[in-house]
């Protein structure tokens, strides 16, 4: 009986491992940064959708490998953007954006 007890708390705690990261990140979007500023980042992926998010005060923005601000991106630039929900809203965790060579 015990065993049966610690195969079915494994079971759980890997269930659980699972769904919060399923949870964790929404999606990896990559694109051409069409706006960004003002806390928010509009992104136009390679199917041709726009889709903007608030972009999270603690995000890790980086240009062409360096740390920058959401204000340093500028329209046109690729970027590879991250999301997360937090709250129940999707927000932009991580951007790596590239300027155009």
């Amino acid at each position: 009986m015990l065993s049966r007890v610690k195969v079915i708390s494994i079971l759980c705690v890997v269930l659980t491992a699972c769904l919060l990261t399923s949870v964790a990140f929404a999606a990896s979007i990559n694109g051409t940064i069409e706006a960004a500023g003002s806390g928010s980042i509009t992104v136009k992926d390679d199917a041709g959708t726009s889709q903007k998010m608030a972009v999270d005060s603690d995000a890790k923005i980086t240009l062409d490998g360096k740390t920058a601000k959401l204000d340093d991106l500028q329209a046109g630039t690729s970027v590879t953007v991250e999301t997360q929900i937090k709250n129940d809203k999707t927000m932009a965790v991580i951007i790596t954006a590239r300027s155009p060579e």
